[in-house]
């Protein structure tokens, strides 16, 4: 779907709730969200009653909000991150260390982030596999996957956003709530832990 199209649906829905331009936008986006919560939360059943949940919410806030295509996709996504939070916070326990990392990293001093600053660094060089979590390449690496899954929720979801939904930078600011150089950051840890993780 083309960025006038989405627009025109979405417009479509808030001016008249017409259902058949909120299913345009359903279809299209669902199994977008779907994987990229599949890919959190490791849970067939529960990304999909997620999944479902965000949609739920984009129907029932859409009309109230001022937004247009541009923004309609960082803000699904955040729907989708928050209620991924939400899942964690509710099966977790205290020893859960994924959670913990999770707090650790959303609290980050946004400071750090100036240290990573990318300076022309060609991230193929450093990590090699970025690729393989194309769509197109059906996440043709399972040591990859199983690396991505030992990483702090945050870095995994900036390199889902990034390398699976294809997002850029500011979109993945607004969902997850830090400034595009924080992300920045966020995902050249991401990569130099994931290389790490694939070469140790």
């Amino acid at each position: 779907m083309e960025d006038k199209e989405l627009d025109y649906y979405i417009k479509s829905f808030k001016k008249t709730g017409d259902n058949s331009a909120y299913e345009k936008i359903y279809r299209y986006f669902f199994a977008k969200i779907y994987r990229f919560v599949l890919l959190n939360v490791s849970d067939h059943q529960a990304a999909e009653d997620i999944a479902i949940d965000v949609f739920y919410k984009v129907y029932n806030h859409l009309r109230e909000i001022n937004l247009d295509y541009a923004a309609f996709k960082p803000w699904i996504y955040r729907i989708a991150r928050n209620l991924v939070i939400d899942f964690y916070r509710k099966h977790s326990s205290k020893n859960d260390v994924s959670l913990q990392q999770y707090m650790e990293e959303i609290h980050a001093d946004e400071c750090e982030a100036e240290v990573f600053i990318e300076s022309d660094f060609d991230e193929n060089n450093i990590f090699p596999y970025t690729s393989d979590l194309s769509v197109e390449e059906g996440f043709s690496n399972p040591a990859l996957l199983k690396g991505l899954e030992k990483l702090p929720e945050i870095q995994k979801q900036v390199i889902i956003l990034r390398y699976v939904e294809d997002l850029d930078y500011r979109s993945i600011g607004k969902i997850i709530g830090k400034s595009e150089i924080s992300v920045r950051a966020i995902k050249f840890r991401a990569i130099l832990k994931l290389k790490e993780l694939l070469y140790s």
